[in-house]
């Protein structure tokens, strides 16, 4: 026994087109958040170091112990609330979900020997954030947060050429170019989108 599909009229098809799109925009997920939250809390940190080291301070690096620990709770609280809402996963939640896990196993690993590192903890920093960045927004197919990982990379190998002081400065920069402002052009293109 065979099914006939129903034929639809005119207005029937329209209002399933547009409920289509109504559904797609509400499964979107504003990715913006993890660029701005992480971008504000490294530039925040690089800025307070630097001012602690020219004022003399001897735990200059406070605002890093202070802010990241606070943002990856903020980070996981967040994530867990938007796996909740979210109903359906696309590839792109899963490739976004491994990238991610490889910028933070490379991350922690730069970050624990960076010791041995030296001069170089920082450069190697903005050399992992433009690895997430341009895997990241070519997922996302976001250009200028593709842009930002380039300009981490840039960043990243002329830092090389400046003592740590002026890395941390650096760091700010690539933070502000690479996650901040793409950060908010992401969520002005996210709310356009939603309305």
């Amino acid at each position: 026994m065979e099914k006939k599909e129903k034929q639809l009229t005119e207005t029937e098809s329209f209002e399933l087109i547009q409920k289509m799109i109504s559904s797609a925009k509400e499964e979107m997920e504003d990715d913006s958040f993890y660029y701005l939250i992480w971008g504000w809390l490294v530039f925040v940190a690089s800025i307070s170091q630097f001012v602690m080291i020219r004022m003399n301070v001897e735990m200059n690096f406070l605002g890093w112990l202070i802010l990241m620990p606070a943002g990856a709770l903020a980070t996981i609280l967040y994530s867990r609330r938007q796996e909740k809402k979210q109903r359906v996963k696309t590839y792109v939640d899963w490739i976004m979900k491994y990238v991610g896990i490889a910028f933070m196993v490379a991350l922690f690993i730069v970050l624990f020997f960076q010791f041995k590192l030296q001069l170089n903890a920082y450069p190697m920093i903005m050399m992992v954030y433009g690895m997430w960045l341009f895997v990241s927004g070519a997922s996302i197919k976001f250009k200028p947060i593709i842009i930002g990982g380039i300009i981490n990379w840039i960043l990243c190998i002329a830092s090389f050429f400046f003592a740590v002081e002026i890395q941390i400065l650096i760091l700010a920069s690539a933070v502000m170019l690479g996650y901040i402002i793409p950060g908010h052009m992401l969520k002005n293109k996210f709310e356009n989108l939603k309305s």
